[in-house]
């Protein structure tokens, strides 16, 4: 295959052959997954493309993603479950990738790595010079390592960008740093980062500091990433997740016992999560395009308010009155928060742009879910996701789900199980995203 014309913009003009094919790349097959609707003013991140001959490391990290990228391209499709029905007819997995055996792809593993190490590079030397005139440049570029952590694999390496992160983002909450109001860039930059922090805890039952300074207001940040980020968690239901974080350290695990005050506080913050309302939300929610569906939004909407209540019951063991169906004082129903996940995305079509939202609303539904048919639906889903995503991490997703099922399955009748402990005991810092 010929490599395809290169962009005409001048701040690429002096790349060389490989470098533009991937910076081509980003622009049209990455920028438009990093945001729910790739339109005029509503994708920061495309809007830096024509700054990369000003910032290096900017560059050189949108290289590497989009490199990897083809590669996972170059690669086999994802790989089958035992779960999963075979598809090979059903066209979900997009053109044969033998179309894509020429041009630079052959080298896309190399000039990914190579890629990657030079950005590293640069980064260090941004950091080490970070002044309130670049520091927002300095945090994309790390928002980047995270995503190109995400297309790799969303293994390890992701966790270690957040925690730098962090540490920069400390600095926005002062002068000469503190914007009011905040820019475009800021709000993608820090409601992205906020996201990743969040869904980042799925597997940690430890206590998590604070990652948006106090003199920072919260709220834009929240709204912004319910109407822009490409996961399209409502705010409320993050700012829930975020609350959860204060629960004490030493109670967080779902193999001990949970103390009374702690049970209260969980219990609060799941009638919290129940009485979230989607249609409510919906009508104060801002469009991000004139091409909003907003039943579509609201579908997402109920899919993420059950995942989050699996979210805040994983620190539960399963003969917790809260959740245990035979205690007669359950708040939730495990099962039925599951099947409501799959109902609610069931609706959604991998045309839809909203379908890129499902993956992590999507695994907690997985990972309670004990019906043979259920769990070969969430694995066809999530290859039909790879289909228009072509990211790693959902290799991994899947992976993790086997794992938890297969731990499922092993456990006697009535045995305390808890598949977080199991996921921890694989030894890798996951995200799903």
């Amino acid at each position: 295959m010929a490599v395809k014309r290169p962009l005409v913009d001048p701040s690429v003009s002096d790349l060389g052959l490989h470098s533009r094919y991937y910076m081509h790349h980003f622009a049209t097959r990455l920028c438009d997954v990093l945001v729910v609707y790739d339109v005029p003013g509503q994708n920061p991140i495309r809007d830096l493309i024509p700054l990369v001959a000003t910032y290096p490391s900017l560059l050189h990290v949108m290289v590497a993603n989009s490199a990897f990228h083809v590669y996972n391209i170059s690669r086999n499709p994802i790989s089958q479950s035992m779960y999963r029905a075979d598809s090979a007819s059903s066209g979900i997995l997009g053109p044969p990738v033998a179309s894509y055996a020429e041009g630079p792809l052959k080298s896309s593993y190399r000039d990914a790595l190579v890629a990657k190490q030079q950005a590293l590079s640069l980064l260090a030397q941004g950091i080490a010079t970070v002044d309130e005139s670049n520091i927002d440049f300095v945090l994309v570029t790390v928002l980047l390592f995270v995503n190109y952590a995400l297309v790799e694999s969303g293994r390890d390496k992701w966790r270690v960008h957040i925690d730098g992160a962090w540490r920069l983002i400390r600095l926005l909450g002062e002068p000469p740093y503190l914007q009011k109001p905040m820019s475009r860039l800021r709000l993608t930059i820090l409601s992205d980062f906020l996201v990743y922090y969040i869904l980042g805890s799925t597997f940690s039952f430890t206590a998590m500091p604070s990652f948006i300074p106090d003199t920072i207001d919260l709220d834009p940040i929240l709204r912004y990433a319910e109407t822009n980020n490409y996961l399209s968690c409502p705010g409320p239901l993050l700012r829930i997740m975020l609350e959860s974080f204060a629960l004490p350290k030493k109670t967080r695990s779902c193999t001990g016992e949970v103390h009374n005050n702690i049970q209260e506080q969980i219990a609060g913050l799941l009638h919290r999560a129940l009485d979230f309302d989607p249609m409510a939300w919906s009508n104060d929610f801002e469009p991000a395009s004139p091409h909003e569906d907003i039943n579509k939004r609201i579908r997402i909407a109920a899919a993420h308010r059950s995942a989050v209540c699996i979210y805040l019951a994983r620190v539960l063991p399963s003969t917790n009155p809260l959740i245990d169906p035979s205690s007669g004082t359950a708040i939730v129903n495990l099962t039925e928060l599951a099947n409501d996940v799959v109902h609610q995305i069931s609706h959604l079509k991998p045309a839809d742009a909203l379908f890129k939202s499902i993956c992590w609303p999507l695994f907690l539904a997985g990972a309670e879910s004990r019906d043979l048919v259920q769990r070969e639906w969430i694995m066809n889903t999530l290859d039909e996701l790879y289909s228009q995503m072509l990211w790693g991490c959902l290799h991994t997703s899947k992976r993790v789900l086997e794992a938890i099922w297969k731990y499922l399955d092993q456990a006697a009748e009535g045995e305390e199980n808890c598949w977080v402990e199991e996921v921890k005991d694989l030894g890798n810092e996951i995200l799903i995203a």
